[in-house]
């Protein structure tokens, strides 16, 4: 089917190569450290982007070749090209935020040197990850999104390999849901630094409350540190095996959380008790009632 619109992202670039232009010129007039850090920090964003631009539009041609159809314009493509675009719209929100309070006297330029030196970081691994699925893409036959299994020529293993040097710290610290709605990375940050102080406990096999109270304790300088924040959340998401993970998320579960839960939401009526007995149900046929087929209860792996 005919190519769709495809939203241009010319503009968007334009705005970040201007205002980092702008913005480097200002801090290497202004001398010291702290302008030397901006500066630098402009220069790789306007580096980065300048060549993120030409992958986005190569993929925003093709991209649409592999929806299901045109009423479906979804694939994995696309979400990349999304999350990408989503990174260039933050780092132009921040150098505009910079550029309109560089002179003030509450300007944190600690803070504010750090997420840039953050951005610049997520978009090169970016740019990476668009890198690695431009080889896919050249490596497939039209409208599938993968390779076929036969000769791919060690392709697979490539995509691993170069996938385990890539440096995601910068997606979990001060990066963390660049791609979602501001409303939600309080929340996001929230969990990281539950995850990341609960693992400190949990490698230290402390048990039930005592893991939880630990975290509450050790919580305090992950929140205060993103970097370090960043750095621990992407080694457990390499080290740590899957029991770590279903013990973080059963917390929930504790009879502790469940009576602050009680406590402080509101409780919720129940008209009636649907009880569903795990037993297989019998279904007669449209086409002949006569004949049923057997239904087995749902059951976990």
């Amino acid at each position: 089917w005919p190519s769709p619109p495809q939203m241009d992202s010319a503009p968007l670039f334009r705005s970040l190569h201007s205002l980092a232009e702008d913005n480097a010129a200002f801090f290497s007039r202004s001398g010291g450290a702290s302008g030397r850090r901006f500066a630098a920090a402009f220069a790789t964003l306007r580096e980065q982007s300048g060549r993120l631009e030409p992958a986005l539009g190569y993929f925003s041609r093709l991209c649409h070749r592999f929806d299901l159809d045109e009423a479906t314009p979804g694939n994995g493509y696309r979400s990349l090209l999304q999350v990408a675009r989503c990174c260039v719209a933050h780092a132009l929100h921040k150098s505009r935020y910079v550029a309109a309070h560089r002179r003030s006297l509450f300007f944190r330029a600690g803070h504010n040197a750090a997420e840039l030196e953050a951005l610049g970081a997520a978009l090169a691994q970016l740019r990476a990850l668009l890198c690695i699925a431009q080889r896919l893409l050249a490596h497939s036959p039209p409208g599938c999104l993968f390779p076929p299994s036969e000769g791919e020529d060690g392709l697979s293993e490539m995509v691993l390999r170069e996938f385990s040097t890539m440096r995601n710290a910068c997606f979990y610290g001060r990066c963390l849901g660049f791609q979602f709605a501001p409303s939600i990375r309080p929340f996001l940050q929230t969990m990281a630094i539950g995850l990341v102080s609960f693992s400190e406990n949990y490698q230290r096999h402390n048990l039930g409350l005592g893991v939880a109270a630990g975290s509450l304790v050790s919580s305090g300088p992950l929140a205060l540190d993103p970097e370090l924040r960043g750095d621990e959340f992407e080694r457990l998401s390499q080290t740590l095996d899957i029991h770590f993970w279903k013990s973080f998320w059963n917390l929930t579960e504790s009879q502790l959380l469940a009576s602050v839960a009680n406590m402080t939401a509101t409780q919720v009526g129940v008209c009636q008790v649907l009880t569903v007995t795990p037993e297989p149900l019998e279904v007669p046929l449209a086409a002949d009632p006569s004949v049923t087929i057997t239904i087995p209860p749902p059951v976990a792996h």
